[in-house]
């Protein structure tokens, strides 16, 4: 499962910004989002878990599902598991789960494209 450490420092690094210009954009400082982004507090070992208001925060400003940070954070239970897709799908699911979301958004647009295409030669027939 993605980490919101790995979701941080992935999309700050495709932005290409810093991270005080990151902090800034989500309304934190940038020792905190350092922090987040490491995922492990360096003093006790333990997971760094943003409070909900801070995952608000970094989904209002990613364009990101709060539902979704708040399910890899842990506050919510994660009721849509990919066990019950079939095969094919779930393995589509775990090549996807490393890709940026520029990527994940390229595929997207190619899967509908093909059925937009399959479509097509069905209306034809």
């Amino acid at each position: 499962m993605t980490t919101l450490a790995q979701l941080l420092s992935t999309r700050r690094k495709e932005d290409g910004v810093s991270l005080r210009e990151a902090a800034q954009n989500i309304g934190i400082s940038h020792g905190y989002l350092d922090k987040l982004e490491k995922g492990i507090d360096s003093r006790t070992g333990t997971r760094n878990n943003p409070t909900p208001e801070t995952l608000q925060m970094i989904a209002t400003a990613y364009n990101w599902d709060y539902q979704y940070l708040l399910k890899i954070c842990g506050y919510i239970a994660d009721t849509n598991s990919t066990d019950s897709l079939r095969p094919s799908i779930r393995e589509l699911v775990e090549a996807c789960n490393s890709l940026s979301d520029t990527d994940i958004g390229y595929i997207t647009k190619f899967a509908k494209f093909i059925g937009t295409e399959k479509q097509k030669k069905f209306d034809s027939k």
